[in-house]
């Protein structure tokens, strides 16, 4: 039988942020753990990890909003920067 160990520390997804239109009052779901294939949105890849998504619920309509890519961001899901850090702009994706 084999068994499968997966990592529990987040995988970056990439070295920028999204950018995304978001509608007020719609829920969303911020993949957190990077292995979604629908990012930045989370589509369940996360269940072989112990990360949940961050769930939010839009507070404006606006298509200039920026969600974290790198999932290393302070303030999830939204983007602080953290993705020009040297750590990871030197990451392999």
């Amino acid at each position: 039988m084999k068994v499968f160990h997966y990592c529990d520390a987040t995988v970056i997804a990439a070295k920028e942020p999204f950018q995304v239109e978001l509608v007020e009052g719609k829920k969303y779901s911020w993949c957190k753990c990077g292995l979604s294939k629908k990012q930045p949105f989370c589509d369940g890849r996360h269940k072989v990890t112990q990360i949940k998504p961050v769930r939010f619920v839009a507070e404006v309509t606006s298509s200039e909003i920026f969600l974290c890519g790198c999932k290393q961001t302070g303030s999830p899901p939204f983007c602080d920067g953290t993705h020009a850090t040297e750590k990871v702009q030197c990451a392999n994706l």
